[in-house]
């Protein structure tokens, strides 16, 4: 059996797992980033963790080591200055490819679910998609004419970072205004503070300390017909809806797919980005561009888009071979 490892590194956890070409996942382990505040020392529990597969593992082939990060540098196979990282600079790949003698590739972490969206979900049989991942931030993977649109440096797709507002909400990449300071998880528990510092709406969460609100209680409170948690999806899935017209116009993709732990509010959220999107797409675009849910699991995306990244290159180097041939 043929098997890779794929490897999704967060701000909190770094997930790995050994995944089967089909998409079944063998072993997972989990570091907890803030254990290492140390690139060599970080490396090293990385690779033991990836000998502990192999030894698991004797009856499946490896073909390969897959890594999704931020800050990923694709030139250098390095990552660098992420600021949700404690590593200035890790030479993730070189280190890996040395200890292992597998092939490593390396991808920005927006791009694990495009890619576990084309090789194992519904993506499979489209060349252009965008699958927008909305977190804490906001990333984006993004097909065009069936590969991934990387960039030169591998960083393209950082869709949380356009402009929503000009002079808005302050984010933690030095700018204002980003989109994802209004359209995310952490953007929604921003708005929602503002609405109720504003005091206009009565809800149940006027009572939950500033510093404990989450973007999960507010969806909670408004499937209990909050009137302000209601207001801030209504504000929320319109935002995001302008944010996937403009993209649309961008890339004219076949579908875009929508995930992440924001995407769990569902038809609170979906039914006012839908219309948002439909009053916002530009005329010479089909009415019929769907805008669906991710077919991923969240809990599974990044290890397994991680590992399809290594299916996915190696596909285009047998490719590339046939055709030199």
């Amino acid at each position: 059996m043929r098997a890779a490892i794929g490897i999704d590194i967060g701000g909190t956890n770094v997930r790995i797992g050994l995944t089967l070409e089909l998409g079944e996942i063998l072993h997972q382990s989990t570091l907890t980033v803030s254990d290492y505040q140390d690139e060599q020392t970080f490396l090293k529990e990385l690779s033991d963790a990836i000998r502990e597969f192999t030894a698991m593992s004797q009856d499946v082939e490896i073909e390969g080591i897959g890594i999704g990060s931020p800050g990923a540098n694709v030139r250098t196979g390095t990552i660098e200055n992420a600021s949700n990282l404690p590593w200035e600079k890790l030479e993730i790949v070189v280190h890996l490819n040395s200890v292992t003698g597998l092939p490593v590739f390396l991808t920005n972490d927006a791009n694990l679910f495009a890619i576990a969206e084309k090789v194992f979900g519904h993506a499979s049989e489209m060349n252009d998609f965008i699958a927008l991942t909305l977190g804490t931030g906001i990333g984006a993977g993004i097909y065009t004419s069936g590969n991934l649109l990387s960039g030169r440096d591998g960083l393209a797709g950082e869709v949380g970072h356009i402009t929503y507002q000009r002079n808005g909400r302050p984010c933690k990449c030095g700018r204002h205004g980003c989109l994802e300071r209004y359209a995310s998880a952490s953007g929604v528990v921003e708005t929602t503070r503002q609405l109720l510092s504003e005091g206009i709406l009565i809800s149940e969460l006027s009572g939950v300390p500033t510093g404990l609100l989450t973007a999960r209680m507010v969806a909670d409170a408004a499937r209990n017909d909050d009137p302000l948690a209601l207001r801030v999806f209504q504000v929320t899935g319109e935002i995001l809806g302008e944010a996937l017209a403009d993209l649309t116009a961008a890339f004219n993709p076949d579908a875009l797919f929508i995930s992440g732990g924001l995407v769990n509010a569902g038809e609170i959220l979906f039914r006012p980005m839908q219309k948002s999107f439909e009053r916002s797409l530009l005329a010479i675009y089909p009415m019929d561009v769907p805008l669906m849910k991710s077919s991923i699991p969240d809990q599974d995306a990044g290890v397994l888009g991680a590992s399809a990244l290594v299916w996915d290159q190696i596909k285009k180097v047998n490719e590339s071979s046939l055709t030199e041939i």
